[in-house]
């Protein structure tokens, strides 16, 4: 059984739960934490208790689970921009797959 991290501000979509449910099988849980922290290592226990990292988070961020996760996958959802057919000027936000990070690189200089 897949025992999902969910770390976003955001419940999970239907569509992003049942696209979870096909690529991790339909007998999963997930436990979703909904709040600010500095350092992944804040979560290292609840990260080591579930075997798929799911989050939302800065690059810096992500690459902290990444480095905590070991080897499982450490993953995010990426979402498409839909204007509405009503009204224009608003927009939608429509799942468009799920993505397990493999690397995470980040090279900058002080100016």
């Amino acid at each position: 059984m897949a025992k999902v991290l969910w770390f976003s501000r955001h419940e999970l979509s239907e569509d992003q739960l049942a696209d979870l449910k096909r690529i991790y099988g339909q007998d999963l849980t997930v436990t979703q934490i909904n709040r600010t922290i500095k350092s992944a290592f804040e979560l290292k226990a609840e990260i080591d208790e579930h075997n798929v990292i799911a989050v939302v988070a800065p690059l810096p961020l992500q690459a902290e689970f990444l480095k905590l996760a070991g080897e499982k996958p450490v993953i995010f959802c990426k979402n498409d921009r839909v204007f509405d057919e009503a009204d224009n000027t608003k927009v939608n936000f429509v799942h468009a797959g799920w993505f397990r990070i493999k690397e995470i690189r980040v090279d900058f200089e002080r100016l």
